[in-house]
């Protein structure tokens, strides 16, 4: 579908990052006729996008920013991924605990519900208001009682699995012949006779070949090395700096409560308790960030700041750093505005127009709206190249069939009962494909019966199979023991962080992928590295 063979062409536009927004931009463009290559120097999803806390939300803190139409919008595009990828996308309650020192009162937090509510689409739904007390108590017990006034009460959206969402755009708009490579690095961009952008020309990190691939447009969706790529191709027309970057990190706890819990700080920063699989996700933090990008990590003061502050609102005993399970820590890719705290710079999306529209850079990214973000950036490339059709993104599912989402009832294939007869497999483990996969799902389950010990767990932890790891090879572009253990499945983020089956799993992928014994070595040497950040903050 993809292949691995990275040699010299030429295309429409040329997309340097797989992260969300990279991946967004390739499937928008692609479904639109045009031709794609999309480059990524590591994995798809391995930065910003993987490190993020996983909500698809419209962003209540940002009415206080008076920024309504990133509001609207967001809850526009969280309407729109429910329906895109229901199994990936879930609803979540949240509750906003207030107290008599709280610096949001019952009265500002209501209105704020009230003008939320108002900006969702929709009626057919539960609407968003201010419990008693008493009421917050009965559904999470976990929340203080002192001093309890009261709780907002909504709902946003939990994404399972942020990696999964990225790699369906990767997959989808490469099924409408885009060109995916990871692993690949742009080391050059070039210029014709005239000076004008005339493609990149990139490293296969694999291999060590230096190919050429020409393009029309090249769109920088690098995340947080967006200046670095601007200063590579020598362009600063909008100044040399357009990127602020953040830090943010998330601490991995035993699960507390049942519903996400929304917290202001003392510092006037919101954090979240966000249920997630068998953990409370809590985060996060947003300070400025100038450091290297690949090597963040959590500190031992970040991961205190965010224990003392969820403890305010919630009591229990495992709420302290000896229970962490893991950390992980991600750089935001903001847009530079100047004299503004970190926390209060926009998180709207801006795509930066350079070299006559020719080299496109994107900021300010919020997770929730890289549909929307590429939708625009394609409109944007269309009036460019003066050719092209309407984006169709909004309407075709992200489940492996992009069919249109008004012809398909998520309920029918959400429900495993049946196949849990036919095929023999656990339904913990076809609920596990469903969630991974939704109607892909079906291609592994064939897949368990094709492949030697196909149905067999690759972890003892985890409900994942052999069939999953030969899929994620032979279909999926998985190269590393990194990338089917994080974000081909889910086990490297797991309470056991794969490290009970990460020599069994390399063991299996070495013969499919013709590794030498010195490179599966490596291969977990790179893994119990990524582990070993992940708990560096005990240091």
């Amino acid at each position: 579908m993809t292949g691995r063979a990275l040699i010299d062409g030429d295309y429409d536009v040329v997309v340097i990052g797989g992260g969300m927004a990279g991946a967004g931009v390739a499937r928008d463009l692609a479904l639109r006729g045009l031709t794609v290559a999309l480059v990524d120097k590591g994995d798809f999803a391995s930065a910003t996008t993987s490190l993020s806390s996983k909500l698809i939300h419209g962003g209540l803190r940002y009415l206080e920013m008076f920024d309504f139409g990133l509001v609207r919008e967001s809850l526009r595009e969280r309407e729109t991924l429910r329906r895109l990828a229901p199994h990936l996308v879930k609803p979540l309650p949240f509750l906003i605990p207030i107290y008599r020192d709280s610096s949001r009162g019952l009265i500002k937090v209501r209105i704020g519900l009230k003008l939320y509510d108002w900006l969702t689409p929709g009626r057919d739904r539960e609407h968003y208001r201010v419990l008693r007390p008493v009421d917050a108590l009965s559904l999470e017990p976990a929340v203080a009682a002192r001093g309890l006034r009261g709780a907002g009460y909504y709902f946003d959206d939990l994404l399972v699995f942020p990696e999964r969402l990225c790699l369906e755009n990767v997959l989808s708009a490469c099924r409408h012949g885009a060109r995916a490579f990871n692993y690949a690095q742009v080391e050059e961009i070039v210029r014709d006779a005239g000076g004008e952008i005339a493609g990149v020309r990139v490293r296969d990190l694999l291999s060590g070949r230096v190919v050429s691939l020409g393009a029309s447009v090249v769109v920088n969706a690098t995340g947080p090395w967006v200046d670095d790529m601007r200063a590579q191709a020598s362009i600063a027309e909008r100044g040399r700096r357009i990127l602020r970057r953040t830090k943010g990190i998330h601490c991995l706890l035993p699960r507390v409560t049942d519903r996400a819990i929304y917290h202001s700080t003392k510092d006037d920063r919101m954090i979240f308790a966000i249920p997630w699989r068998e953990f409370s996700l809590v985060g996060s933090t947003d300070t400025d960030f100038d450091g290297n990008p690949d090597r963040v990590h959590a500190t031992r003061d970040e991961v205190d700041y965010l224990l003392s502050e969820i403890r305010k609102p919630l009591r229990d005993p495992r709420l302290h750093s000896g229970a962490v399970v893991y950390t992980y820590a991600g750089v935001r890719p903001l847009s530079f505005e100047e004299g503004k705290r970190a926390s209060d710079v926009s998180r709207a999306h801006r795509i930066v127009s350079e070299a006559r529209g020719r080299f496109l850079s994107i900021t300010g990214t919020k997770l929730t709206c890289f549909r929307s973000l590429a939708q625009e950036l394609g409109d944007q490339v269309v009036r460019t190249l003066g050719r092209g059709a309407p984006s169709r993104t909004r309407r075709l599912t992200l489940d492996g069939a992009d069919e249109d989402e008004r012809r398909v009832e998520a309920r029918t294939w959400l429900d495993v009962s049946a196949e849990a007869t036919i095929s023999g497999l656990p339904r913990e483990t076809l609920e596990a494909l469903v969630t991974t996969y939704g109607r892909g799902y079906q291609h592994i389950v064939e897949l368990t019966g094709k492949v030697a010990g196909g149905a067999d767990r690759l972890c003892p932890e985890n409900p994942d199979v052999v069939a999953q790891l030969h899929a994620a090879v032979q279909d999926e572009m998985a190269i590393s023991l990194q990338d089917v253990l994080l974000r081909r499945t889910g086990i490297g983020t797991s309470h056991c962080q794969g490290l009970d089956c990460a020599e069994s799993i390399g063991e299996r992928m070495a013969p499919l992928l013709g590794w030498s014994r010195r490179r599966l070595d490596a291969e977990l040497d790179a893994y119990h590295a990524h582990v070993d950040r992940s708990h560096k903050f005990r240091e």
